[in-house]
């Protein structure tokens, strides 16, 4: 017994570093780095309905049915109908073991376990959840499970949010720094 829990640790602890050293590679999902406001990340107040918290992503607005692909390649975890604020709504996992957030899509085109690549399809640019009224777009968030405490007291944009939400910001990563060095 104690011989197969080592090596299933030993198994883990592999993965684990795998994905730590995978290359990220980001590239934009569609659209251009001009098709968002690069001050949109953890902007507050960003909506009614949104219970008065920043916004954790960016939108990347183009013409409804425009084609998404993922901004790094990853496994997918979640595809569907998520709620009435994200509506439709990928999420790939990727190297660093950072989770990539897809809402609004008109559709998804793609299922949980699915390894997805830059030249794959994932779904089309939509108004789903509580983008009704907006003009179609992408919202885009990058997540971590593992904290970065640096970026606690950061102060992003015009620096005008509420401090309770300050233990967020060491889980939401502003997209718009991967995407303006996408590539690298």
């Amino acid at each position: 017994m104690k011989k197969i829990l080592k090596r299933l640790f030993v198994i883990l602890l592999t993965v684990f570093i795998a994905g730590l050293l995978l290359p990220e590679n980001y590239q934009m999902p569609c659209g251009t780095t001009n098709s968002y406001n690069h001050e949109s990340f953890w902007y507050h107040p960003w909506t009614r309905g949104v219970d008065g918290a920043p916004h954790y992503g960016v939108d990347i607005f183009g013409k409804e049915g425009t084609e998404v692909h993922p901004s790094v390649a990853g496994i997918v975890l979640y595809s569907g109908y998520f709620n009435d604020t994200a509506g439709n709504m990928i999420v790939v996992l990727g190297p660093k073991w950072k989770f990539h957030e897809y809402m609004h899509m008109k559709q998804n085109n793609v299922h949980p376990g699915q390894f997805v690549t830059h030249s794959d399809v994932v779904g089309l640019l939509g108004k789903t959840g509580n983008a009704k009224t907006t003009p179609a777009h992408v919202h885009y968030s990058i997540l971590t499970k593992v904290p970065y405490p640096w970026l606690y007291n950061e102060k992003i944009g015009k620096g005008n949010q509420p401090a309770k939400f300050n233990w967020m910001k060491m889980f939401y990563l502003n997209p718009d720094k991967y995407l303006r060095d996408e590539g690298k």
